[in-house]
């Protein structure tokens, strides 16, 4: 019987040990990494990030390709690019701001023709005397 005890118990300590190690030994940063040197994204490297998105974003009848042999830069060069800014939060955060500034931009130079009734022509800047 006492050797049942101490077989339980032992187990208990067992499961809490390993639940410990799994809840306080294994607990992600806090903080967001430090890119090694290899992948940090310089200022054009995001620019470009930018514009190839927001090209495709403009048009969707672009491709990838496409707007990459516009812009010079091969495939594989790209996803280096994008891979890079996407392992960082703040490139990330910064990146969805710009796209979203533009998308909104292009919305409100489309929203005043929308709203006019189909058929009714452009306003004219009356001239003056």
């Amino acid at each position: 019987m006492a050797f049942r005890v101490t077989s339980v118990v032992l187990g208990v300590a067992a499961v809490g040990a390993l639940i410990g190690a799994l809840l306080f030994g294994m607990r992600p940063e806090a903080q967001e990494p430090l890119p090694s040197p290899g992948d940090e994204v310089t200022p054009a490297e995001l620019q470009l990030y930018i514009d190839v998105y927001t090209a495709m974003q403009a048009d969707h009848d672009l491709t990838l390709d496409q707007v990459l042999a516009t812009k010079n830069v091969t495939l594989e060069q790209f996803r280096s690019v994008e891979r890079r800014v996407q392992q960082q939060d703040r490139l990330v955060h910064k990146v969805r701001e710009a796209l979203t500034a533009q998308a909104k931009a292009r919305a409100d130079q489309i929203a005043p023709q929308a709203a006019r009734p189909p058929g009714t022509p452009a306003a004219v800047p009356k001239p003056t005397h």
